[in-house]
This record gives C-alpha cells, sequence and structure tokens, in this order.
C-alpha cells in the first residue's frame, strides 16, 4: 500500500513538472518584456575595438542606430553574424548606423573574433561592462533599435535573422516620414 501511495506522489510530480515545463517553453525567449522599450537609451561613450579612437551614442543622433551586443565565445553571436554581415552591407552610407558592442572577454579575443568574422562596421569594447548593465542586457546576442530621436523602439533577445532586422530598420526609417 506505502509503495502504490510512493509511486503515485512520484507521478504526479512529474506530471507537475511536465506540465510547469511544458508552458514555460512555450513562451519565446525574444518576448522577454523589459523596461527599456519607449525609454530613451543610455548614453554612453566607448572605445573602438581596435583602438581607433571613440563613439558616443550622442554623435549620432538623428540617425537610426542598431546596437548588438555579442562576444567571440557566444555560439548565436557567430549563427546570427551572416545576417548583420548582410544588413550592414544593405545599409552602409545611409541614414542607419549599425554598432557591434563586444562584451565579456579580453579586446584581443574581440577584435580577432570581429576580423575573422568579416564584421567591418563600428565595434566598441565595453571593457567595465557598464554599458551591457546600462541596457539591461541578459546576455548576447541581444539587439537594441534606437530611433533618430534616441529611443529604444525595440529589442531583440538571442540570433536575430536578416527579415527582422530589415523590418526593425524599415519601420523606424519610416517613423520620420510619417511624423
Amino acid at each position: 500500500m506505502l509503495a502504490r501511495v510512493a509511486r503515485t506522489v512520484v507521478v504526479i510530480a512529474l506530471l507537475g513538472l511536465v506540465v510547469t515545463l511544458a508552458l514555460a517553453f512555450r513562451r519565446d525567449p525574444h518576448d522577454i518584456k523589459t523596461g527599456t522599450i519607449g525609454k530613451p537609451a543610455p548614453a554612453f561613450t566607448l572605445q573602438r575595438l581596435d583602438g581607433s579612437g571613440e563613439v558616443a551614442l550622442a554623435d549620432l543622433s538623428g540617425k537610426v542606430v542598431i546596437v548588438n551586443f555579442f562576444a567571440s565565445w557566444c555560439l548565436p553571436c557567430t549563427q546570427e553574424n551572416p545576417a548583420l554581415v548582410r544588413v550592414y552591407e544593405r545599409y552602409r552610407g545611409s541614414d542607419v548606423v549599425l554598432l557591434g558592442v563586444n562584451l565579456q572577454e579580453s579586446r584581443e579575443n574581440g577584435l580577432a573574433y570581429v576580423q575573422r568574422m568579416g564584421m567591418s562596421w563600428v565595434t566598441l569594447a565595453d571593457d567595465d561592462g557598464r554599458v551591457v548593465l546600462s541596457y539591461g542586457v541578459f546576455g548576447p546576442p541581444e539587439t537594441f533599435f534606437i530611433g533618430r530621436d534616441g529611443i529604444i523602439e525595440g529589442r531583440h533577445i538571442g540570433p536575430i535573422d536578416e527579415a527582422t532586422l530589415v523590418k526593425a530598420i524599415e519601420e523606424l526609417r519610416g517613423q520620420a516620414s510619417s511624423r
């Protein structure tokens, strides 16, 4: 009798765990709601990863800015990189600026990754992690879409694809003409 009760308790516990996990995994992690959307993008000035100077977000006012947080040890970053390369080439020289912010590693590793992956857009070093914290980054890759007015209009957690990038960029570019 005791063994039967124990089996029943174990079965019920396992069913509860399965239901909990099923509900948790139904949710798309890219849809995590955060407090950054609709707020001014945290200001920053960072050194270029290659040491060739600084970039201040404030200097990009009036442009559509895409900020992608990445790291060389991040497999999903490597997976999303071809989409970033294609989108960068598409918008190069336009009113769209792509910034890569390298986090949680040495500049040497970050720079080697940038060169190996063919990342020709501006890449920055967040040496002390302040920018990562100010944006509330959970972990790489994460991409933020900042409008011409400096407001964060979108955030994508995890690897991003070309269609998602283009759609978000075109929506931001269209905001200026509709205002």
